[in-house]
């Protein structure tokens, strides 16, 4: 885990991204943004993959996750981005699994 000892921290993140992105052909977006609406100030984390996908195609422009920062499941920001990262990937391989979107 990068540098840290404790988990995984911005190093990791940033070379997960870049390994889906390359996986994938596509390009990885990580976004954080307040949501105004919760009682309790707290971050929505969007990751999405977009797909470089020729127009018309089956397959979809892109793919994503959401979570909530602060959260109960992980201790720091990055363990949390960490985390999901792996969800989009496993969401990625649901899209695999679609033999129609394939032509199969």
């Amino acid at each position: 885990m990068g540098k840290s000892l404790s988990g995984p921290d911005e190093t990791d993140v940033i070379a997960m991204m870049a390994a889906l992105s390359a996986l994938h052909s596509g390009k990885v977006d990580l976004t954080m943004r307040i949501d105004p609406h919760g009682y309790v100030p707290f971050a929505v984390v969007d990751i999405v993959m977009h797909f470089d996908v020729l127009p018309g195609s089956a397959i979809p422009a892109e793919v994503g996750v959401s979570a909530e920062w602060p959260c109960n499941t992980h201790t720091t920001l990055w363990a949390c981005l960490y985390a999901g990262l792996h969800r989009l990937d496993y969401e990625i391989s649901k899209v695999y699994s679609q033999e129609s979107l394939w032509g199969i």
